[in-house]
């Protein structure tokens, strides 16, 4: 049919500049990944409408979506890496036995909250970031773990020594 002929062009067209727009310029690719929420929202919407005046069909629809999966990945990554930084800053590994404070717990979870905040109008998305905050949640558990830990050592070398 000539509308898939259309379509697929289209799609081929679209999923060409935006691989393009993430590789060659840093400007629009941190736009686009910084704000790709609100890219993937209107992506959808453009969809939604045109599906209601043409045939397209779902497969039509994920091939542009698709189109935009680098942003996504990167927008992903970005959350990851954020949480991770607060985490390892809250949790250093070279700090002996330290126990964050209320204010440190209180900025990763604030921080966690602003991650789904930014992505809750979209199921699909608020899916993919809660896997990124389960990934975070697992390192904070491993540093907390860490931590506790080493002050068990810490404490059982003090008492061999004091005895």
């Amino acid at each position: 049919m000539l509308t898939d002929r259309v379509w697929e062009a289209i799609t081929k067209a679209f999923a060409s500049q935006m691989k393009s727009a993430f590789t060659g310029s840093s400007f629009v690719k941190e736009i686009f990944t910084m704000g790709y929420p609100k890219l993937y929202s209107m992506i959808e919407n453009l969809l939604e409408r045109i599906s209601h005046d043409t045939a397209i069909n779902l497969s039509g629809k994920e091939q542009i979506i698709s189109a935009v999966e680098i942003f996504q990945n990167a927008f992903l990554a970005h959350c990851l890496s954020r949480l991770s930084d607060l985490v390892n800053s809250v949790f250093p590994m070279s700090s002996r036995g330290s126990v964050p404070s209320k204010e440190q717990i209180s900025r990763i979870i604030s921080r966690i909250q602003e991650e789904i905040e930014t992505v809750q109008m979209d199921a699909r998305l608020t899916l993919l970031v809660l896997r990124e905050i389960g990934k975070v949640l697992i390192l904070l558990a491993e540093r907390a773990e860490y931590q506790v830990n080493r002050n068990d050592v810490i404490v059982s070398k003090a008492l061999y020594a004091a005895y």
